[in-house]
């Protein structure tokens, strides 16, 4: 379900003429939330910091995301989303709902609501580890 939502997801942002690489997007959604340390992107995505290094230098060149030094601990890069990443964000969110309501719409209701009931049991079961 994961895979074919994405796979829309991503055929949707083609057609609106979103280019983003696959290792940009996770960042460009988290931070829609939160500024975030280079250290805490490569934590949370469990990428090396050469990797977001390069993914964040990309989205920087696009005038997406904006870099600055913390004000409390100068070796700290503070990553922030800017006016243009932010309302990138908002659409790429609109999106990816209009491709999971398009993907699950294969479903009845019953059926949606009871595989959405038994994801989250896994999920909670899963935090629990």
């Amino acid at each position: 379900m994961k895979r074919t939502i994405f796979r829309h997801t991503n055929a949707l942002m083609s057609e609106a003429g979103i280019t983003l690489q696959l290792e940009q997007l996770p960042l460009i959604m988290i931070l829609q939330h939160d500024n975030r340390s280079q250290r805490e992107l490569s934590d949370i995505t469990m990428r090396d910091k050469s990797s977001i290094l390069r993914s964040i230098n990309a989205l920087e060149k696009k005038g997406l995301v904006v870099v600055k030094k913390d004000k409390g601990d100068k070796r700290k890069n503070i990553v922030s989303l800017t006016d243009e990443g932010i309302d990138l964000a908002k659409n790429i969110r609109i999106l990816m709902n209009r491709a999971e309501d398009e993907v699950l719409a294969v479903f009845s209701v019953k059926e949606r609501s009871e595989a959405l009931q038994t994801i989250r049991g896994y999920a909670d079961k899963l935090d629990t580890l």
